[in-house]
């Protein structure tokens, strides 16, 4: 029997390697994409450009030189400050290429070949409900690829779908962000670790946020 095959788009790095590397744990196979390959890593790396001219056609030519893909993770995602009119017209379209047409482009890429997919899993943030003066574009990006994973679930040829939403994380991805709060920072290994606890569960759509106040509930012995 074959082992089952997990796409990680973004997955070279932060809270999309760790998710890889508990999936290998487990006996996937499992291909991840980024700009940089990860070290340390039995991942198959395939190097993944998102803010590209034909990102639709970067996205299919990634999917028909893989095998089928039984779970897909999009954890592709950057932050970026800065009031509207304080971002420029390259900035923006780059958090819309990555934040939401690489997740759209993807699914469609999987979805066109195969005709099927196990299980779909977004990363979000807490900023796709918490409105922020200077995270309007990441605020657009986040929202957006919540609703359209929502939407995935209405889609008969996927089995399962899980929305994941974190707050700020222990990673490089918060810790070089300039006079960011540190002290509320999330362990990356304990999101990863609640996201493979809620993907065992038995649900057509699931949507997680994975902040302070689960942690509360958690530790406080609530159902989990």
């Amino acid at each position: 029997m074959q082992p089952m095959h997990t796409l990680i788009i973004g997955g070279s790095s932060g809270l999309g390697l760790i998710l890889a590397e508990r999936l290998l744990a487990e006996g996937h196979q499992v291909t991840v994409t980024g700009r940089t390959k990860p070290k340390d890593t039995k991942a198959t790396f395939k190097k993944v450009e998102l803010h590209v001219p034909d990102l639709p056609t970067a996205m299919e030519e990634l999917v028909a030189g893989l095998p089928e893909v039984d779970v897909l993770i999009y954890a592709a995602g950057f932050f970026q400050s800065g009031r509207l009119t304080d971002l420029s017209a390259d900035q923006i379209e780059q958090m819309l290429d990555v934040g939401c047409r690489g997740l759209i482009y993807s699914v469609r890429a999987v979805l066109a070949k195969q005709e099927k997919l196990g299980e779909l899993i977004t990363i979000t943030s807490t900023s796709g409900w918490t409105p922020r003066q200077y995270e309007p574009a990441y605020n657009f990006v986040k929202s957006g690829a919540t609703l359209f994973t929502s939407a995935m679930a209405e889609d008969g040829r996927i089995a399962k779908v899980m929305t994941a939403g974190p707050a700020g994380m222990d990673t490089p991805f918060w810790r070089d962000e300039p006079g960011r709060d540190k002290t509320s920072l999330l362990d990356p290994n304990w999101a990863a670790e609640q996201i493979m606890h809620y993907r065992t569960q038995n649900y057509r759509y699931k949507y997680i946020r994975i902040d302070k106040e689960l942690k509360k509930q958690i530790l406080s012995g609530a159902k989990h």
